[in-house]
Parts: C-alpha cells; sequence; structure tokens
C-alpha cells in the first residue's frame, strides 16, 4: 500500500473511532418539567436517586435543577453543568454511586481601562474591548454628578481602575470598580472606592460622597424638550407664561424614578398636571412628577420612597401636547431650575478622613501612575 493511502486509511480509522466515542456521550439542555429523578431513572433506581439528592443538597443546600442547565449523559455517568463555575458528576459505579462536585476558583486581577467619547459612553466602553456593563457600573457612580444623556461631549474622557474577574482561563465579569476619573466638559471628577463596617460607596479624594442628596434626572433616556424660563410660549395656550420645570421628553411607558429620599405627599391627577406625584425630602426640599401615564402601583400618598426607586411612567396626561416628563424642584415652596440646582452633598466625618486617605492611597496612586507614565499632568477640579 502506498503510503499517502496509509495515511489516509489511519486516518479514517482514528475518525471512526472517535466518532464512536462521542456516540456514547449525548449532550443537551434541561428542558421546562424535567426533573433529576426524570435525568437519572435510566441509571440508578429509585432509592439511589433518592441518596443522590440528598448528597447534592448536602454539598450544595440550594440546588434546584433549573430549565437550561447542561447536561453530558454516557451509559454509566452523568455531568450536571448548573453554571460556567461549578460541575457536578454523578458516575454509576457497581451497585453504588460516586458524586463529585467541582467548583473553579476564580482568580481576580486590578486593570486600568481608559477612553474617549466619541458619540456616547457605552459605545465607547464598547470600542475599547470591554462588556458594555462596565459602561453601565460607570454610569452608576457618575450619576449623580454627570447626565450621561445630556451632558456628555465629544473628547470627554475616562479612566477606571476596575476588578476583572476569571475562571477557567475566560473572563467572567467585573468586580468592584476600584477608582475611576471622568473628564467631562473639560472638568475632571475622581471617585475612589472605601469601605467599612458601617461605610460604603464613592467618594472624592477630600472625602466628599459622589452620592448627593439628588439624582441629576428622574429618567434615564429623555431629551430636554423645554427648559426653565419665566416667559414660555405655552404650546397648548399660545400665551407667554413661566415654566418653572424642565420637559422630558421620552416615550410613553418610560421609567420615572424619584431623584431623592422622602415622603409622597401627592399621586392624583389635576386638569392640567395629569397624572402627578409630589414628594416631600429633607430640608424643605420638595420635587413633582406630571403628566404621567400611569404610577407605579406600590407607590401611594405616604408612601417612602429611596432615591432611585420607580415610581411611575411617561405619559401625556393633562394639558401636554406629547408624551414627556415636567420634572419640578421645591425649596420652602419657590421653584429652582433642575437644570443649576446644587444638590446637597455627603462628606465623611473630619475624624474619618486620615483612615479613608490612608484606605484608598494605592487606588489612587496606581490613578496617578497612569498619567506619569504619559507624561500627562492635571488638575482635579471639584
Amino acid at each position: 500500500m502506498k503510503p499517502q493511502f496509509k495515511v489516509f486509511f489511519i486516518l479514517i480509522l482514528i475518525f471512526c473511532f472517535t466518532s464512536v466515542s462521542y456516540a456514547n456521550v449525548s449532550t443537551y439542555r434541561v428542558k421546562w418539567g424535567e426533573t433529576l429523578y426524570s435525568l437519572l431513572s435510566d441509571m440508578f433506581s429509585p432509592k439511589e436517586i433518592l441518596s443522590i439528592n440528598k448528597e447534592l443538597k448536602r454539598l450544595i443546600p440550594d440546588f434546584t435543577l433549573k430549565k437550561g442547565t447542561l447536561v453530558h449523559a454516557s451509559s454509566s455517568s452523568i455531568t450536571l453543568k448548573p453554571n460556567f463555575l461549578t460541575d457536578i458528576s454523578i458516575n454509576k459505579v457497581d451497585d453504588d454511586f460516586e458524586l463529585d462536585v467541582i467548583n473553579y476558583p476564580i482568580s481576580t486581577v486590578t486593570a486600568v481601562v481608559e477612553g474617549t467619547i466619541e458619540s456616547s459612553l457605552v459605545q465607547s466602553v464598547s470600542d475599547v474591548g470591554e462588556n458594555i456593563e462596565l459602561a453601565f457600573m460607570l454610569a452608576g457612580i457618575y450619576e449623580w454628578e454627570i447626565d450621561f444623556f445630556h451632558a456628555l461631549r465629544k473628547g470627554d474622557t475616562f479612566r477606571i481602575l476596575v476588578e476583572k474577574e476569571f475562571a477557567r482561563g475566560k473572563f467572567i465579569g467585573y468586580g468592584k470598580i476600584l477608582a475611576a476619573d471622568f473628564v467631562n466638559q473639560g472638568r475632571l471628577i475622581r471617585s475612589l472606592y472605601y469601605e467599612t463596617e458601617i461605610t460604603k460607596g464613592y467618594f472624592k479624594p477630600d472625602g466628599t460622597s459622589m452620592k448627593k442628596g439628588f439624582m441629576k434626572a428622574p429618567l434615564r433616556y429623555s431629551r430636554i424638550s423645554s427648559g426653565y424660563t419665566s416667559r414660555r410660549l405655552h404650546p397648548v395656550t399660545g400665551k407667554r407664561q413661566p415654566h418653572y420645570a424642565v420637559d422630558y421628553a421620552a416615550p410613553t411607558g418610560t421609567p420615572v424614578y424619584s431623584t431623592a429620599d422622602g415622603r409622597v405627599t401627592a399621586r392624583g391627577y389635576k386638569k392640567y398636571n395629569g397624572n402627578y406625584i409630589k414628594i416631600k425630602h429633607m430640608n424643605g426640599y420638595e420635587t413633582m412628577y406630571l403628566h404621567l401615564s400611569k404610577f407605579k402601583r406600590s407607590v401611594k400618598r405616604g408612601s417612602y420612597v429611596r432615591q432611585g426607586d420607580l415610581i411611575g411612567y411617561v405619559g401625556s396626561t393633562g394639558r401636554s401636547t406629547g408624551p414627556h416628563l415636567d420634572y419640578r424642584i421645591l425649596k420652602n415652596g419657590s421653584y429652582l431650575n433642575p437644570l443649576s440646582f446644587k444638590a446637597p452633598e455627603k462628606k465623611l466625618p473630619e475624624s474619618e478622613i486620615p483612615a479613608f486617605k490612608d484606605a484608598v492611597a494605592a487606588y489612587k496612586d496606581k490613578m496617578d501612575d497612569t498619567y506619569a507614565a504619559k507624561n500627562i499632568k492635571f488638575t482635579l477640579i471639584r
């Protein structure tokens, strides 16, 4: 037989052998209604399955067989993969069974991610090869400082010191953002993660919390259709009159969130307001949310809501020419401009500042080193 035919013949034998080996193993995903009993009944007796389930609950107390779980099965073994970090192997051994649970370890490394805004934060994070989850994490830190849907500018930059988690040689997600710098319209804002038994969150280098008493905006996807003014041409009446609010145009059904902690003092319908909610906050502040399509069912008059809680949905009820949210802020009964309003700040106690600075020193140095390596000089601006 010629050499080339020998090689071809050997390859055929290898292929056939491999195919037979794989043919003995079936791979599929758990369907709705399937149970551990239905998966194991061809291999084990009911009594054995009961023992397997008992041992499985001992090793993984919260285990439940869920739809979509990956399964590898052969005539004498079955492996369940409930998630990327866990393998559950059940083997038939004579008249008994062996159950082995493998929990793959997670390793964490810190990395610096940086980018420049071209169109949106999500797009810029994606452009530097990161998951868009990181963009939402970053926006969550800065949502009291930056209105990401109206105040971002092309050329704004960000630098993030973040934990990245790996398992089985693959990236599986992000841990905490440890520090971040965001330059928005020439203003550099640094945030540093700090955690103790009673405190957890992000702070500026002087100990001022990134989380303020009020969020920048009550909804996340919108455009400003009308600003705060003492003389606006009303789109319905055609007359010039004060508009002590900011109108956010958004599709009907867009979620609306409370911008601060407070108690609901009004929830109902008025001819001009349509469906509206009024919330009383600390230190004489109040906020109003007008023209809602509907309210969150659990939000009633007298309810206490937290900052960021869902309270209703954008609509066009009352005197309105289209779906939008009319958002108002008052202090001791007087209207304030929501766009120029300076939210009250929170700060760590002076006695805690030394401990805070010691705790975040490594993060601060790591961020500064990335600038030094590129010979970039900067000044933090409040």
